[in-house]
């Protein structure tokens, strides 16, 4: 049973609209943003109400990234926001302190999630991504050919991982047409933690993908050009690096490498260390080890050091002048000491493409995109460029001169713009061009199958709407025509002209008899009126269960005509905090429709299907008196 207490409360709510009052628990709190004295970074412009507005999310080491991007109707992209925020180790990310954290967060960047695509941002590293090529089979046949094709390629368990895939196109291979396809499995425990976390704050995910798939967003956003090009883009990590090769805005490669910032660090660290001769004692620790010396009064260097010496290579990064006097070492000395780490990664970097062009034939890279998890330094990208042989770029997407930007990133380094990059793509991401770890394939079959019997259902009404509209101007042509008769004879009459009664009776009987049958045309045919009516006003987040329609022609058992409407029966599928706006607004466009005069919520209560909270109503809309 309903409770007269949810009746009344959407009751209120509607009666507030009515009046054209607004409640004060109605108002939204103005969100102050964070400014850049507090250590933030942060942009904010006011959107157009038109424009859809997606914000990527990006959970890092010591770091939360936001992005709030816009895309207006012709497809232009907009920068609307930016901000950067530390966090300590001593904030579990499992924990509900780190929840609490990422609520107030995004509620300062936000201002509330609804109205907003969110889009997060998991670890590449456990997700498993590879490119085949299937038979061309039938639509019906892709998925089992994909699966059975993919699992000779990666090693993944239906059990604890999530399977899918995106046909990339047709191709051929050996004078054979095949299918192209991106197949990917992401662990099923890592993509239902970040579910459950968001879920949890009230910020409920419209995706989440992985740092290959943010990148090809830039390129099939056309946020950075590369139609009719095949680049690479390389990330330089802390402990691991990825490449990644795109064709024509697609990912077509993807390749983690086990080389990068702490490699350089370690090799700078052993190679400083051999040279003075020295070696730390049995268990010491950075403290102790920092104060060891040998006659000659050289320092031991521990990875502390060594990571102090090459960040502060960069002009972005503090000066670190005295840890450099300390080793007596310079910039030249300290990029030899890491020129072996840098040589094995240009090296495997190397045979990546070299496999991507010889071994599998396609088309030579001749540019690369390079970024880094560490602050831009130009020599080392230089050198990296230099060895493969290619034009380098640095993958800077926030650059004050590109027109999605408008200059809002003027006052912040490179460095700091590239750092942007990853959570950047998250934000242009959308279901119809990004792999979306919690919206599968099938899914989005499903969801393509629902739209196409939807498209169908109105189809149909809609042809019936006008096939009642016709027979209605029909009928009201001949009403005319029987009116201009009777006006006829009436002046007749008036004229003294004699007219036979007989006539007159017969004429008018027949008027009668037209009249009649008009009205029955019209109450035949005013139910699938009525339901045409509702296929228009009816949103997508709102399904009907069942609609009884009553004409007013029966007597109820007291001798009153019962009115004319519909009793309608559905629920309401969205956010839990906007079930009962979405019923009133519903409730307000019926009563807005010139085929209905009163509205009114009978019952509605919230109900639970299966972990979705639905909103189940019953209402009753009368006809308009002009219609009945």
């Amino acid at each position: 049973m309903t409770s007269g207490k949810e009746i009344s409360s959407t009751e209120k709510l509607l009666d507030v609209i009515r009046k054209d009052k607004t409640p004060a628990e109605f108002l939204r709190t103005p969100v102050s943003h964070p400014s850049r004295k507090s250590g933030k970074f942060s942009f904010l412009k006011i959107p157009r109400r038109n424009k859809t507005i997606s914000v990527g999310i990006d959970i890092g080491y010591h770091q939360l990234k936001l992005v709030k991007v816009a895309q207006s109707p012709d497809n232009q992209w907009k920068l609307l926001n930016y901000s950067a925020v530390s966090f300590g180790t001593d904030t579990p990310k499992g924990s509900a302190e780190f929840a609490n954290f990422l609520k107030s967060e995004l509620d300062k960047f936000c201002g509330g999630a609804d109205g907003f695509n969110l889009w997060g941002m998991m670890s590449s590293a456990d997700v498993e991504v590879t490119h085949i090529k299937i038979p061309k089979v039938t639509k019906k046949q892709i998925e089992n050919a994909v699966r059975w094709t993919a699992k000779k390629n990666i090693s993944f368990s239906e059990k604890e991982h999530l399977f899918d895939f995106e046909i990339q196109g047709e191709v051929i291979e050996s004078g054979v047409a095949k299918l192209a396809a991106m197949v990917y499995a992401s662990p099923k425990k890592d993509v239902q933690e970040m579910r459950d976390l968001f879920e949890s704050i009230g910020y409920p995910l419209s995706g989440l993908t992985i740092a290959p798939f943010a990148i090809q967003n830039l390129f099939k956003t056309n946020w950075i050009h590369s139609i009719d090009k095949t680049l690479s883009t390389l990330y330089i990590g802390r402990d691991w690096s990825r490449i990644d090769i795109f064709s024509n805005g697609n990912l077509v490669m993807t390749r983690g490498i086990r080389a990068g910032i702490n490699s350089m660090i370690q090799e700078l660290m052993e190679g400083y260390n051999e040279s003075v001769g020295i070696t730390p004692p049995q268990g010491s620790s950075h403290e102790q080890s920092s104060r060891v010396t040998d006659a000659a009064e050289n320092v031991y260097m521990d990875m502390e050091d060594a990571r102090k010496l090459l960040f502060g290579l960069s002009p972005d990064s503090p000066s670190t002048k005295e840890v450099r006097a300390r080793f007596h070492l310079e910039e030249n000395s300290i990029l030899d000491k890491i020129n072996p780490a840098l040589e094995r990664l240009v090296r495997q970097i190397e045979r990546t493409l070299q496999y991507y062009t010889l071994t599998l034939g396609n088309e030579r890279i001749n540019s690369i995109y390079i970024s880094t998890s560490m602050n831009i330094y130009m020599p080392i990208i230089n050198y990296i460029s230099n060895q493969l042989g290619i034009e380098k770029y640095i993958l800077d997407p926030l650059q004050p001169e590109n027109p999605f930007v408008e200059g809002i990133t003027s006052d912040i380094s490179v460095s700091d713009r590239t750092s942007f990059m990853p959570v950047l793509g998250v934000a242009l991401s959308n279901s119809s061009h990004t792999p979306n770890l919690i919206f599968s394939y099938k899914d989005k079959e499903r969801q393509a199958k629902t739209s196409k019997i939807n498209r169908a259902i109105f189809s149909a009404l809609l042809v019936v709407l006008i096939a009642c509209t016709g027979f209605i101007l029909w009928f009201d042509h001949l009403a005319d025509r029987k009116k201009a008769m009777i006006t006829q004879l009436e002046q007749q009459l008036n004229q003294g002209i004699q007219v036979d009664e007989k006539v007159v009776s017969q004429v008018a009987s027949k008027v009668e008899q037209e009249q009649n049958r008009l009205r029955e045309y019209s109450k035949r045919y005013m139910g699938m009126a009525a339901i045409s009516e509702l296929t228009v006003l009816t949103p997508s987040n709102i399904r009907l269960l069942h609609i009884n329609a009553e004409m007013g022609m029966a007597s109820s058992p007291v001798g009153k005509n019962r009115e004319a409407g519909l009793t309608i029966e559905g629920v309401v599928s969205e956010d839990v905090k906007s079930l009962e706006a979405s019923l009133v607004g519903y409730v307000l466009k019926l009563q807005g429709s010139p085929m209905f005069n009163r509205v009114k919520i009978n019952t509605s209560n919230i109900q639970r299907s299966g972990d979705v909270d639905m909103l189940h109503f019953e209402l009753n809309a009368r006809f308009a008196g002009n219609i009945t």
